[in-house]
């Protein structure tokens, strides 16, 4: 797992805590090949253990880059920096007090997350995208026209805001965040990053719902959980497959309830044609 995988069963409330945090943006990072640099680790453990704030060791974070590239010439973010970089700062959006169940909320997200490392961070995606997918045989899902991004998201968040989670049993809350999480990944509202984005977004929005990460279910099956999420809006009526939450709720009751459900990502995957 990691070096700091030892707090895990640390008695101190906080740095069980900010471990998971951490191990969950690494998991994020994974999606995308994106792993931790070694160098990393003695700035988290100072994190995790109080002596400095999130603020002070992204500052560490890029202090170590910036030193490192001196008198190299090389100013370019290179994959080790990214993940670094990216990793601290979706640290610092869970232990945000804030947030914002909005599409300029979604939108600051990114923004956050990816200045100074990807052009036009929080902006929307200009161009048409597709993408060949593993759990659906190579085939490709169906993205909206970016035209239409602004119209999809706007209509999202309306919707979301109008459930009254109040009366809705467990089971229920998990299929309905599936289904939120799953259409916002599905509307693909950024060029790059939109996977990690959504995912952080997700699970921020999970989190100001008063849930807690339970455990390493998401880094240990970030992938599964890439995968459920595409399985929870494709369909394919001549092959009789329709849309279902079921892989997201079996991965969310894991991360968020403690269940102790099967994930197995060979279960999802749909033959190709």
């Amino acid at each position: 797992m990691s070096t700091i995988d030892q707090y895990l069963k640390s008695n101190n409330t906080q740095e069980r805590e900010y471990c998971l945090y951490w191990l969950t943006a690494f998991g994020i990072q994974s999606v995308v090949d994106l792993k931790p640099s070694d160098d990393l680790f003695p700035i988290i453990s100072r994190h995790i253990e109080g002596e400095i704030d999130i603020k002070r060791t992204k500052q560490e974070i890029h202090r170590f880059y910036d030193h490192s590239k001196q008198g190299s010439g090389d100013h370019h973010i290179h994959r080790g920096e990214e993940a670094d970089l990216v990793s601290s700062r979706i640290v610092e959006i869970f232990l945000s007090k804030d947030f914002d169940l909005s599409v300029q909320g979604f939108s600051n997200v990114h923004r956050q997350m990816f200045h100074g490392i990807y052009h036009h961070s929080g902006q929307w995606r200009e161009r048409p995208f597709s993408k060949k997918e593993w759990v659906l045989g190579n085939s490709s899902v169906l993205y909206p026209d970016a035209s239409l991004i602004e119209d999809f998201l706007n209509h999202l968040f309306e919707q979301e805001k109008s459930i009254d989670y109040s009366r809705l049993s467990e089971k229920h809350k998990l299929m309905s965040y599936s289904i939120f999480i799953s259409k916002l990944f599905m509307i693909n509202a950024f060029q790059y990053a939109n996977s990690r984005a959504a995912f952080v977004y997700g699970i921020k929005y999970l989190l100001t719902q008063g849930y807690h990460l339970r455990n390493t279910t998401f880094t240990k099956e970030a992938w599964y959980f890439r995968n459920a999420i595409i399985r929870a809006f494709y369909t394919n009526m001549h092959q009789g497959i329709y849309p279902t939450t079921t892989f997201m709720e079996m991965f969310l009751g894991n991360l968020l309830n403690d269940e102790d459900n099967e994930l197995r990502n060979h279960r999802m995957v749909i033959k190709g044609e």
